[in-house]
């Protein structure tokens, strides 16, 4: 069973969160902005040193014939200033394999969970790899939260599906070096950092072996031994790179070094990727002056004072490449004199050479040189489409455009559309003339066949902790391919043939931002979703559900119904819908009725649409650093009967990083008013039953740690508070809102199973409304909790205990203390995860939690 949220049951809900009250907004916002700020100038979603510097930076590169792969288990692993040292500074091919997509961890700009996190975090490495020259790959692990020991990582992920992935990328990249983030004997700390530093010796091993995964052999692939494996010490603090520096059997590398073309050094350039982990609040400086790293041998040829030493990076490696070398020389010298001209006849040459070569090496830098071609000519190409939704069964028109922007003489000849169409563009062949638009537009058909744009590791349901990918081509890869892009046929001097593809996009205007594009989708053509993820239902009142239509198509006619679970009734059975033009919605209500006795399951939305039937929708993960991506959620809502009682109606919620508690709270049928820093520093407090601090308040939201006298007043006064927890930095003191003395500390419980010990079962906050059983810990996700405290003052009752196996019992995780007329509770428990999918118990607990003034002054 996986330990995640499943990603089908958080997309309506994250749409309803982003419809908040102004004032909220404007404050989520400024904490927001206030992070993008602080980030380097250069950051963004694409590298900002292009045009003759790029082309300069790629003409090194097509002289280099070295790689290296970087192995490591987060999003945030890799380090980006070796990255760019390696990509940039030595023209290496590199690549960074993460064993996950980020999906268990916390979402610092957004509510985002679980693989909806991931796709996020995988954009986030995406943007990172544009700055720092890398490439980008993936296991189909799924990072399933904290994991304390390699054994419980292993067992979730399943060793075999994640070491043949490690060694289908190794085959398929074939690196000269393979650099592990983590050590191949000790603990690294976290899980899964463990389980990579094991796997990589193993890895390196079985990548040379025809016997290890030999259904890798059958697809294509071919074994491959990389020359030396070594691995890079953590370097957080500068004693840790005194320490390396003195170890002789540690190679140095200097990350520092300055880079005149790119007008940075490359820990400097690292230093504006690592800012793209904006999820993870990843900001970091532009590190100045010398910036070691080290690495420690593992296995394979060991190297004395630098990891490629007796590795051939020429094109003497490649047979027959003598006249290729004597032409690139060419090149290479026509740029540094600044004689374009040159620069492209010498390319178009230097491109016919290495089609005349075999091996992965030429093949991967005839695809280097076409680009070239593009930049020193200022080839533009472009695939437009009418409008970015397209429908199966459905026609769009392209814009297919062409323009040179040089005097080399380019002919383009023809065009092809690939992808969910495969089909020839029949055009009249044409010289491109300097600085001229060349245009052809062309109207297609979608396959009535033709499948939603999902990302190919959520096209089927996730099972466990691990994807499932069915094209085998795609395991390892950062992205699906597009589903629609296009070949563009040219011809050069001496008439040399070459092929640009590019994606199809839509492109518009925004007033405030200018132009922009967005990938064409393939998309339902009627989009459906529910009011909620999950929903419980405290009685046995029916109540009501809204089911949200979109439409991508004209003249959409039809039903939709609910299959609702056993025991549970829907009515009426079914409703119409009609849509008459793209672009139209309507909601339609239908009244749910649960069973008496406590009971659960899905509910799933279907609509009916000539002889379809429709349970998809259609959710949008925009951030202004990384591309707008599209995902197709099931219309599915998970239901629960659950005996629930609220003394508390009227909640102040403050909103931290992100979390879909208040939405959860509504089904309580509380009122929840998000609060913003100006109702927390002036606001009439007294008005709420109970306030309570969303996870990392107080870190996001400085305005609320300057209000704590007033939250302490409010609490003595009679309120009640709810503190979640917050993370600890490495700099700087922790930040904390008590009434009495708190030690905070990182001890957690991951094992969401694990046992949790009701400490007094008799205290009120265990027995007032709901009676708490050690029951209510059942079907938990992911974890127990995280940031418990280790020390506090004896004024607070500790009513929880809970531990991962083999260590000591956590009581920090929920205390209670009595503050003048009022409560104070702070709570490690990840309710963030819990409430959002309906888990019972949580529901129950968290209730007590806000009913706990309320009880303790009855």
């Amino acid at each position: 069973m996986s330990r995640l949220i499943p990603w089908t049951l958080q997309c309506s809900l994250l749409r309803r969160y982003r419809l908040l009250s102004c004032s909220c907004v404007r404050t989520i916002l400024a904490a927001f902005f206030v992070c993008l700020l602080v980030l380097p100038v250069l950051a963004g979603p694409s590298r900002p040193w292009q045009g003759a510097s790029e082309l300069r930076e790629l003409l090194d590169r097509l002289n280099t014939l070295g790689s290296i792969l970087i192995l490591g288990a987060h999003p945030d692993d890799e380090r980006e200033t070796m990255i760019a040292y390696f990509a940039r500074g030595r023209n290496l091919r590199t690549a960074y394999l993460s064993a996950t997509r980020g999906e268990g961890g916390q979402n610092l700009i957004g509510p985002e969970q679980a693989e909806l996190l991931g796709i996020i975090r995988t954009q986030e490495l995406l943007a990172a790899r544009r700055l720092d020259g890398g490439e980008q790959f993936f296991t189909r692990a799924i990072d399933f939260g904290y994991s304390k020991s390699p054994q419980e990582t292993l067992s979730f992920w399943s060793k075999e599906q994640v070491l043949g992935d490690m060694v289908r990328v190794i085959r398929r990249f074939r690196p000269d070096v393979i650099l592990s983030r983590f050590s191949p004997n000790a603990s690294s700390g976290h899980g899964h950092h463990t389980a990579i530093g094991h796997l990589a010796r193993e890895a390196y091993e079985a990548s040379a072996s025809p016997e290890r995964f030999p259904e890798q052999i059958e697809q294509g692939l071919q074994p491959w031994q990389a020359t030396r494996l070594y691995w890079s010490p953590p370097l957080f603090t500068r004693a840790q790179e005194e320490m390396q520096a003195m170890r002789a059997d540690r190679i140095r590398i200097n990350t520092g070094e300055y880079d005149p073309e790119l007008g940075a050094s490359y820990a400097e350039i690292g230093g504006v990727a690592r800012s793209m982990h904006r999820s993870q609040g990843m900001g970091t400086r532009q590190r100045k002056g010398d910036a070691p790293a080290f690495f420690g041998y593992v296995a394979g040829e060991k190297a004395e004072r630098d990891l490629f030493e007796q590795i051939n990076t020429t094109w003497d490696r490649v047979p027959g490449a003598e006249r290729l070398k004597i032409l690139l020389a060419k090149v290479l010298a026509s740029n540094k004199t600044g004689n374009r001209d040159a620069v492209i006849e010498g390319l178009f040459q230097t491109y016919q050479a290495v089609k005349a070569l075999d091996g992965a090496w030429a093949r991967h830098k005839e695809q280097e040189m076409v680009r070239a071609i593009e930049l020193a000519s200022g080839l533009w190409i472009d695939a437009a489409a009418e409008r970015w939704d397209v429908t199966p069964g459905s026609e769009v028109e392209l814009t297919l455009s062409a323009m040179n922007r040089s005097s080399a003489w380019l002919y383009w000849e023809d065009a092809e559309v690939a992808g969910t169409v495969t089909r020839n563009v029949p055009i009249e062949a044409r010289h491109l003339r300097s600085n001229q638009v060349a245009q052809k537009t062309v109207r297609i058909s979608i396959p009535e066949e033709a499948e939603y744009s999902q990302p190919s590791w959520l096209r089927r349901p996730v099972t466990g902790n691990s994807y499932q990918i069915d094209d085998p081509g795609m395991i390892g890869q950062a992205e699906s391919p597009p589903p629609l892009s296009v070949l563009f046929h040219l011809k050069g001097p001496d008439g040399v043939k070459f092929t640009v593809r590019r994606d199809v996009i839509f492109r518009w205007i925004e007033p405030t931002e200018g132009e922009r594009t967005r990938r064409v989708e393939v998309v339902p053509p009627v989009a459906v979703s529910l009011d909620n993820t999950s929903r419980i239902f405290p009685d046995a009142q029916p109540r009501t559900v809204a089911v949200d239509l979109d439409s991508h198509t004209d003249n959409a006619e039809g039903s939709v119904s609910l299959s609702v679970p056993a025991g549970w009734i829907a009515k009426p059975a079914s409703l119409p819908y009609r849509l008459e033009r793209r672009g139209m919605r309507t909601t339609l209500v239908f009244d749910l009725h649960p069973p008496k006795k406590s009971t659960g399951g899905a509910v799933v939305a279907n609509v009916k649409l000539g002889d379809r039937t429709i349970n998809h929708g259609v959710r949008e993960i925009e951030y202004p650093h990384i591309p707008l991506q599209v995902v197709f959620p099931r219309a599915e809502m998970r239901v629960e009967r659950v005996d629930v009682k609220l003394l508390a109606k009227n909640i102040g919620y403050v909103m931290g990083s992100g979390d879909r508690i208040p939405e959860a709270l509504e089904q309580l049928e509380a009122e929840v008013t998000l609060l913003s820093d100006e109702d927390v520093t002036s606001g009439e407090l007294s008005a709420f039953d109970t306030i309570v601090l969303g996870i990392r308040a107080l870190r996001t939201r400085p305005g609320v740690l300057a209000a704590k006298e007033r939250l302490l007043g409010y609490i003595e006064n009679g309120g009640t508070l709810i503190v979640q927890y917050e993370t600890l930095s490495r700099r700087g003191a922790p930040l904390l809102l008590t009434p009495f003395p708190l030690t905070p500390s990182r001890e957690r419980v991951s094992d969401e199973r694990a046992p949790v010990r009701l400490l007094d079962p008799q205290h009120i906050l265990l027995q007032q409304p709901n009676a708490i059983t050690e029951k209510d810990f059942k079907d938990w996700v992911q974890e127990r909790g995280l940031y418990f405290m280790t020390k506090w003052d004896a004024r607070y009752d500790a009513l929880l205990a809970s531990n991962d196996p083999g260590e000591p019992p956590r009581r920090g995780g929920l205390l209670y203390a009595r503050y003048g007329k009022g409560v104070y509770i702070y709570t490690g428990y990840s309710w963030f995860r819990q409430l959002p999918v309906g888990v019972p118990g949580a529901y129950r607990i968290f209730a007590n939690l806000l009913s706990a003034g309320a009880a303790a002054n009855k």
